[in-house]
């Protein structure tokens, strides 16, 4: 290859990398920020380990106080809404590795669980 004919190392080095971890440091910043729980009092998504069972995640959130109102693809990710207070705390407690907002969780969800009542049609 002649020389001057391709990017050269340090210009890479000096360009790439640092655009490479801007571009990894704003993900994990938004990551974050969809993550975060929106009140204490609202519904969050619990993620409990992946070799668990439904019943036995649903067991989790029944003793930590919570109401189950969807469910995740394999059923290790439920959305709970709180009983009473504290109920992140109580769910990592009972078994849950990550609590987030349902909104990050919802393509990891299916239908709800708690039937809606029908709209009517305008």
């Amino acid at each position: 290859m002649p020389a001057g004919s391709g990017p050269s190392r340090s210009r890479l080095s000096t360009y790439g990398l640092p655009s490479a971890i801007a571009a990894l440091t704003l993900m994990v910043a938004a990551a974050g920020v969809l993550a975060a729980p929106l009140s204490p009092d609202s519904a969050v998504a619990a993620v409990f380990p992946p070799w668990w069972q439904r019943e036995q995640s649903a067991a989790a959130v029944a003793s930590a106080g919570g109401l189950i109102i969807r469910e995740g693809i394999n059923g290790t990710i439920l959305v709970v809404r709180p009983t009473g207070p504290r109920l992140a705390e109580r769910l990592r407690e009972h078994g849950a590795i990550l609590i987030v907002n349902p909104i990050a969780a919802s393509g990891c969800l299916t239908a709800p669980i708690l039937p809606q009542a029908p709209r009517a049609l305008s």
